[in-house]
């Protein structure tokens, strides 16, 4: 494992909640419990025994200057420091905490395109960093969402969107707004690049707690028993077959970390006071087994259960629109009454249609409407009926 967590910063615990940046609104303040907070680095969101997103980026930190009420960007900020942060949630508040992490071989699944935008004017300052215009040429791009520039570096966070009026939710294909990406980008953002925008998921992992390993009996066969107590003021439930990884803390007191050593390693069993148990909570000393031998004492048990996968989703027929009836072009997205009756006599007519771009342009689809058909829709060979030619769809 490549993971190690080198800071905590919790909400509710700092002097001020929040702080006002000119042109960017409140960002929210919160103090580092645990190790450091670096700018740029990648956190997760804990709401809770939940947490709710992923991959996170400190896309800008500041600090409130001594006697002062004026603010200074900061490049990093030890234990028990308050820090004001923008990391792509504009939804921060007390109880939350941010778990900063680094890791070079896992990053975020950028399968999945959710729009692409064009750099038209990039621009920095030294407080908060980079933001650029841009012109969303396909789908949609919303604020906090996961994206790449075309010319490489890692994946960033919008930090904020905003059009004349103020700060924006999400603007669609064809409209024009400010992007503002902080301290996070590895290549700063140039005129004509391509922003592309990736989807994110909701929820992460449930946390069932953590364990202090005090003791452990190698059963040699590959795994291990371990005596283990809960922290005191925290509480766990830990049950046979729930998954865990092991911590190894690292470092010292003021610049806390721990490395992720194993992940996915199922509980095998658990007992209290010698008595075999199916759950431990309620108690505060308990044993466990796991299937590893690398365990040692002051390890950290964390329990967790990931998000159900849900069963695959059964591939969507593509409409054929040289083909189809006008109750099928109906259900494709955007098609109004009206529109279908406009495809059926411009298909009658012409003979049909190239493919699914020339099929929007030709009904009056806007841009982000025709986006919207691809996957649902498909342009099948026609025949042109003065000549008896064939064309393909390209």
């Amino acid at each position: 494992m490549t993971e190690t967590r080198v800071g905590l910063i919790e909400f509710g615990k700092a002097l001020n909640d929040s702080v006002t940046l000119p042109g960017l609104g409140e960002l929210p303040g919160g103090q580092v419990s645990a190790g450091r907070a670096v700018r740029g680095g990648r956190a997760r969101l804990r709401r809770g025994d939940r947490v709710v997103e992923d991959n996170l980026r400190l896309g800008i930190m500041v600090r409130k200057k001594f006697f002062s009420s004026d603010v200074e960007a900061v490049t990093d900020a030890g234990f028990l420091k308050d820090v004001f942060v923008a990391v792509g949630r504009r939804d921060l508040g007390k109880g939350d905490a941010l778990e900063l992490y680094t890791d070079d071989a896992v990053g975020p699944d950028l399968s999945r395109q959710e729009g692409v935008a064009s750099v038209v004017a990039p621009a920095f300052d030294e407080l908060t960093g980079f933001r650029a215009q841009v012109l969303v040429r396909e789908g949609v791009l919303r604020s906090g969402a996961l994206t790449t520039l075309s010319r490489g570096g890692g994946p960033m966070r919008v930090l904020g969107l905003f059009g004349p009026a103020g700060p924006l939710d999400e603007l669609p294909a064809g409209q024009s707004g400010t992007v503002l990406l902080g301290f996070q980008c590895d290549v700063p953002p140039l005129a004509g690049d391509a922003l592309t925008a990736f989807p994110t998921p909701d929820f992460v992992e449930q946390r069932d707690g953590t364990a202090v390993v005090h003791g452990v009996s190698d059963l040699g066969n590959g795994s291990v028993v371990a005596a283990v107590e809960v922290p005191e003021g925290r509480s766990a439930a830990f049950t046979v077959g729930v998954r865990t990884r092991v911590l190894r803390p690292i470092g010292t007191t003021f610049n806390e970390r721990s490395t992720v050593v194993a992940s996915g390693l199922p509980v095998l069993s658990l007992a209290r006071d010698g008595i075999a148990v199916r759950s431990s909570a309620g108690a505060r000393v308990f044993t466990v087994g796991l299937g590893t031998r690398d365990l040692r004492q002051n390890d950290v048990i964390e329990a967790y259960t990931p998000p159900l996968v849900p069963p695959p989703v059964p591939p969507v027929a593509l409409v054929d629109v040289n083909a189809a009836p006008g109750p099928a072009l109906a259900n494709l997205p955007g098609l109004s009454p009206a529109r279908v009756a406009t495809a059926l006599e411009l298909r009658q007519r012409q003979g049909g249609f190239p493919d699914v771009e020339a099929f929007g342009v030709a009904i009056g689809l806007q841009p982000h409407e025709i986006v919207r058909l691809r996957g649902r829709a498909t342009a099948g060979r026609v025949a042109l009926p003065e000549t008896g030619v064939r064309q393909l769809d390209i």
